[in-house]
């Protein structure tokens, strides 16, 4: 049996970045990965998603220009040829993980891996014991069996089209709903969202929501809310899905229909009763604040344990778990994780919103900033708005949402913002780069004690 300080099972963002830290610090790490590393993110996931997008928002910001007769045409574009340059992309960015294992010494097992009893790891034909084991398995698309389910396709599938398809129904309008909604709209096919809750993104700031439903309307995307999905038919030319809203049956016709309802965990390989792992009522693995399971030496992070199923989540929850096995006390949870929607534009949001500053017992004002009014935003051609949820009591900042070109890279300044609790002082202290789309993040943060100057 051979013998290794860490075995991570699962070799996506946060398995491989935890076996590469481990590494590192001096302890033999192996990776089991029956696919390819880099897990969903880099493979059919984050990267993919994000490369289309990119493509669709360059198309949109010509079309624009157009319309405003700076340019003199849209031109016209091959999906074929950017789905290849997405495979590229993908591709570098796995070669450079294995890289990455093969430079610190990780080593890479290709196989699919089973957990037994004592921190064994069986996986073709060969015995692997731990003093550590991580579960990093991640998670899968979730399909719901409504009749007609197996004409659908998932987000890998609809990622890996061959060709961009004139129309398509979308069930769930959530994170990955979203953002292929948009992706696929701007590349020009007729999009119709299907979702069973009554409203959007219900857990962030109702303004910025309300904008970007506006803004993905613009796009022609057909957004039916408080819809429940009844079957998928099969016709003469294509796809027929039939669902329920308002009280009645109505249905659209297309030539795709996207299942992405969600996703689930993924226990491949991971017998929970048999090991007496415990899970929690939706097949999640539990665990304590350093990422600890109620196994012995056993620790579990990402999709697998539910929470923000995000990659840079999964990054914080391996470093929390190996912390824990270095004898660190560096628990997750202390700082404020940003989430990003990929929409068009882009939707992020950090710490709280004013409804749920309310229910934490503070006494919330919003500030707010358009990008109208930002000198970046109008060279840049870029439109959206910034919404800053201050404290009255103390002026601390309690919660940042940006709506906008950029949001995902604005985010992290408002992120430090919040971890912090930067008062309305220390925003007034603050010198920020002119001209700067982040400027606009001060300019919100002020709004609220009615600060602002650039604001009309």
């Amino acid at each position: 049996m051979l013998q290794f300080d860490i075995l991570v099972i699962g070799g996506g963002p946060g398995g491989y970045s935890l076996a590469i830290n481990a590494a590192k610090h001096g302890l033999k790490a192996a990776v089991f990965e029956k696919e390819h590393v880099g897990g969903t993110c880099l493979n059919v996931g984050c990267i993919p998603t994000k490369y289309l997008v990119d493509k669709a928002i360059a198309m949109e910001k010509v079309r624009k220009l157009v319309s405003k007769e700076i340019f003199r045409d849209a031109g016209s574009f091959s999906f074929q040829k950017i789905q290849k340059e997405k495979g590229e992309v993908t591709g570098k960015l796995v070669s450079g993980v294995q890289f990455l294992m093969k430079k610190n010494g990780v080593e890479l097992v290709t196989g699919t891996a089973e957990l037994k009893k004592d921190r064994v790891v069986a996986c073709n034909g060969q015995e692997y014991q731990g003093k550590y084991v991580v579960i990093a398995t991640g998670s899968v698309p979730l399909m719901i069996p409504v009749p007609g389910h197996e004409y659908c396709i998932d987000s890998t599938g609809a990622l890996n089209l061959p060709k961009l398809p004139h129309s398509m129904v979308v069930m769930g309008g959530g994170v990955i709903g979203l953002e292929l909604a948009c992706a696929f709209a701007a590349y020009g096919t007729e999009v119709t969202v299907v979702e069973m809750m009554p409203e959007l993104m219900p857990r962030e700031q109702k303004e910025a929501v309300r904008i970007v439903i506006k803004e993905m309307k613009k796009l022609g995307i057909r957004l039916l809310t408080g819809a429940r999905m009844l079957r998928v038919e099969k016709t003469g030319a294509g796809l027929r899905a039939v669902y329920e809203v308002d009280g009645k049956e109505a249905s659209t016709d297309c030539q795709q229909v996207l299942m992405a309802a969600g996703r689930k965990t993924n226990l491949s390989g991971i017998d929970a009763q048999a090991l007496g792992l415990e899970l929690n009522a939706k097949q999640q693995i539990v665990v304590d604040a350093h990422q600890r399971t109620n196994l012995p030496g056993v620790y579990a992070i990402g999709d697998v344990v539910g929470g923000y199923q995000l990659a840079h989540a999964a990054y914080a929850e391996g470093e929390a778990a190996l912390a824990d096995i270095l004898g660190e006390d560096k628990p997750m949870g202390t700082v404020p994780v940003p989430v990003c929607t990929y929409t068009i534009p882009c939707f992020a949001s950090v710490g709280l919103t004013t409804e749920a500053a309310k229910e934490a017992g503070y006494e919330p004002l919003l500030g707010t900033f358009n990008y109208e009014a930002n000198g970046m935003a109008l060279a840049e051609g870029a439109s959206g708005a910034v919404f800053a949820v201050m404290d009255q009591a103390s002026g601390k900042t309690l919660g940042v949402t940006i709506l906008g070109e950029n949001a995902s890279e604005m985010i992290a300044f408002a992120a430090t913002a919040v971890a912090d609790g930067t008062t309305v002082d220390q925003w007034e202290r603050m010198i920020v780069a002119h001209p700067s789309l982040c400027e606009m993040v001060r300019e919100a943060a002020l709004d609220a004690f009615g600060k602002s100057v650039h604001k009309g």
